[in-house]
C-alpha cells in the first residue's frame, strides 16, 4: 500500500512553480474588494510539473511548531488531535489573485472530505485579520491557518527560495498535504508553477489514492 502512495502522490502531485515577485499582474489590492479584478483560471498540474520539494509520503509533520486559528494559537498536533486534515500551503489572500481563486474553488470540497474523514484547512503568511476578511467575503466553509513567521511552512520545507526582498519572503511554494491523526503525511502535491494547482478532482483523486 506504501508503494501505492508514493506513487499515485507522485502521479497526482500538485506543483506551483515558482513564483515571480508579486507585480501588477498578480494582483496589489486587498482581499475585501470582492469583484475588483477578474479572477485567474487556474490550469490543472500534471505529474510533469511536480516538484520534490518539502516533506515526503510517510515523514511526521511538524506537531508543535506554533501558528494561529480564528486567532488562536494552536499547533498542528493539537489540529490533528480533531481528525485528519488536508493542508492547503498557499501564498496569500491578500495580494496573489492565483491563491484567492483556489481558496474559493476548494470550498466546494469541504463536504466531500468530511464524507472522506477529513477536515480541510487553508495555511499561508497571511494575519488573522487578512484572512478572517478573505473568508467572511466569500463565506468560505473551512479555517485558515496564519503561519506569519512562515515556520510551519519552514518546518515543511516548503518555503519558495528564490525570494529575498519584499513582501513575498517566507511564501511557501503551492502545495496540498494529506495527514493522518498521528501526523505522518499521507499524501502530497507540490507545484513550480504558481499558475498551476490541482483541480478539486485531482485534489479528490489524491485522496482517494491513499484509501486502497
Amino acid at each position: 500500500m506504501k508503494r501505492t502512495i508514493l506513487l499515485l502522490s507522485a502521479a497526482a502531485a500538485v506543483t506551483l512553480s515558482a513564483c515571480s515577485e508579486p507585480a501588477s499582474g498578480e494582483g496589489s489590492g486587498n482581499s475585501d474588494a470582492v469583484g475588483s479584478t477578474p479572477q485567474p483560471v487556474l490550469a490543472p498540474i500534471t505529474a510533469a510539473e511536480s516538484i520534490g520539494a518539502g516533506l515526503a509520503v510517510g515523514e511526521q509533520v511538524p506537531l508543535t511548531t506554533g501558528l494561529l486559528a480564528k486567532g488562536r494559537e494552536t499547533t498542528l498536533g493539537q489540529i490533528l488531535e480533531n481528525g485528519p486534515a488536508l493542508i492547503v500551503f498557499t501564498r496569500s489572500v491578500e495580494w496573489c489573485p492565483y491563491c484567492q481563486t483556489q481558496l474559493k474553488s476548494i470550498n466546494a470540497l469541504v463536504g466531500d472530505l468530511k464524507d472522506r474523514g477529513y477536515a480541510l484547512y487553508g495555511l499561508s503568511y497571511d494575519s488573522p485579520e487578512q484572512q478572517d476578511r478573505f473568508i467572511s467575503n466569500h463565506k468560505l466553509q473551512y479555517e485558515m491557518l496564519s503561519d506569519q513567521s512562515s515556520s510551519v511552512i519552514d518546518a515543511f520545507g516548503l518555503r519558495d527560495p528564490q525570494y529575498t526582498e519584499g513582501r513575498a519572503v517566507g511564501v511557501p511554494y503551492a502545495s496540498v498535504y494529506l495527514i493522518d491523526r498521528t501526523g505522518r503525511v499521507l499524501a502530497k502535491s507540490v507545484s513550480g508553477d504558481y499558475t498551476k494547482r490541482p483541480s478539486n478532482a485531482q485534489i479528490l483523486a489524491l485522496v482517494d489514492s491513499t484509501r486502497s
